[in-house]
């Protein structure tokens, strides 16, 4: 990565330097027209402007949890779920013996110092969760929002500062026994930001195989570009903000002594950037998931106004063009072309304003058994009840093109998120506070997957079929 630093420097001379230091300011300009960001929005190859021929699965989602307000959810490797709402509780998900699921109360983590405006939003278990003789066993990894100067910070913005909304923090906690059905441990800050605004904050926790978390941090607040704008934060190597940073939650070697900075960082012998940077050029991450195939992350984000992105991150030190692609129509072609050496396109881009789709709710490759016509798909779903296709080898290549599959009646659903199961297989969070998992029709008999899934049926009604 420093060699390429270098190459960038050498070959576009001041230009690298000031996007390296955040001094982006001469490409910014009069912001475009509603029209125009649509039409430049139409013009990338994976611009999200209509339909193609749908998919149809024969599947049905079963019911797993209700619950209030379910904002993440992840589960280990005995099958067993638990599922962060935003007041802070957490249920478990576990199977029965015989067949069927439990769902029951695990944790209450908010307290006194909770923003509840705002809450939790993220939740993550260490790889090795279960494993006893492992780093990391019994560990898992929290985001919440808290009062406004409640802790000195470690975290501040370097443009759009002010006062303070609230401060968002990560939390880890290790539990006694991984497989207590209630939580008894410990709880250890790992790192805290001050947020100026209650958008565009700390948000989306995901771990690579290798113990590695990833952590997404939006530039800090809704505003304009240009100026002293917190949007100025995703280009600067120098602001934690605008960014997805990677961590060795059991190391100590950062600046506050309580997580690690990984070797393998891309901007960590670069003099004066942050080491925590894995990638950058962010505006405000929503979700993040990592596929251990690829050796890529996924990153759903709210882009410019009235877009949204899926970004794919495979080598580190992308930057995903916020703030300063945001007028790249009105550059010179000379500009131009210097920014599309620079700027990493989106694998997916939506525009909200053509009415097809709403905001996205999470996007996951798909690694499961239940439904080979989309192994290895990268799926996004939207939080009108739709779920979008880009199909298997196209995420990665110079274009790509979205497909819908036909979900029946449980399109009607609003999707707050979607996830990954702990087989791989679709987890989907609703507004209503119900959890599904999606599971191959009983229609196909008993063909099909060697592995019995661990999540069952439990006396559904109709409605939570589907």
């Amino acid at each position: 990565m420093k060699r390429l630093f270098l190459f960038l420097v050498s070959r576009f001379g001041l230009f690298a330097i000031s996007l390296g230091l955040g001094m982006v300011s001469y490409l910014v300009v009069q912001e475009l027209g509603a029209e125009e960001k649509a039409e430049a929005a139409r013009m990338n190859p994976n611009s999200f402007a209509a339909l193609p021929a749908g998919i149809t699965l024969d599947a049905e989602p079963h019911l797993l949890a209700r619950t209030e307000s379910p904002v993440d959810a992840a589960g280990d490797a005995l099958g067993i779920f638990y599922i962060l709402q935003a007041d802070g509780d957490v249920v478990r998900v576990a199977p029965e013996v015989g067949g069927g699921t439990a769902a029951t109360p695990y944790a209450s983590f908010a307290d006194e110092r909770t923003e509840t405006s705002i809450g939790f939003s993220s939740l993550a278990l260490h790889p090795n969760f279960l494993r006893k003789d492992q780093p990391g066993f019994g560990r898992f990894y929290v985001v919440v929002a808290e009062r406004a100067g409640v802790k000195p910070v470690d975290f501040l913005p370097e443009f759009g500062g002010g006062s303070e909304h609230h401060q968002g923090v990560v939390y880890e906690y290790t539990v006694d026994d991984p497989l207590l059905t209630e939580f008894r441990g410990i709880r250890r800050e790992l790192m805290r930001f001050s947020q100026p605004g209650p958008d565009h904050n700390l948000r989306g926790l995901t771990f690579d195989p290798q113990g590695l978390l990833y952590l997404g941090v939006g530039d800090g607040a809704a505003a304009e570009v240009g100026g002293n704008s917190p949007s100025r934060n995703a280009s600067s190597l120098t602001s934690a903000y605008g960014k997805v940073l990677r961590i060795n939650p059991l190391g100590m070697d950062s600046l506050n002594g309580q997580y690690g900075i990984p070797d393998g960082n891309p901007f960590r012998l670069v003099s004066g950037s942050l080491p925590e940077l894995w990638v950058f050029g962010l505006r405000a991450p929503q979700s993040l998931s990592y596929d251990p195939f690829l050796r890529g992350l996924c990153i759903a984000e709210r882009a410019s106004p009235g877009l949204e992105e899926i970004n794919l991150s495979l080598n580190g030190g992308e930057h995903f063009g916020w703030d300063i692609a945001e007028d790249a129509a009105r550059l010179g072609r000379s500009a131009r072309a210097r920014l599309a050496e620079v700027v990493t396109a989106p694998t997916v881009s939506l525009d909200l304003r053509l009415g097809l789709v709403s905001r996205t709710s999470g996007s996951v490759v798909y690694r499961g058994e239940n439904f080979p016509s989309l192994a290895g798909a990268l799926l996004l779903a939207s939080h009108d009840g739709q779920l979008l296709a880009l199909r298997s080898g196209e995420a990665t290549g110079p274009r790509g093109h979205l497909a819908k599959i036909d979900l029946g009646r449980f399109s009607e659903q609003r999707f707050s998120a979607l996830r990954s199961g702990p087989r791989g297989e679709l987890i989907f969070l609703c507004e209503d506070g119900r959890v599904f998992e999606m599971r191959k029709s009983a229609s196909l008999g008993t063909g099909g997957s060697k592995h019995r899934s661990l999540f069952c049926n439990a006396g559904l009604s109709e409605d939570d079929r589907g």
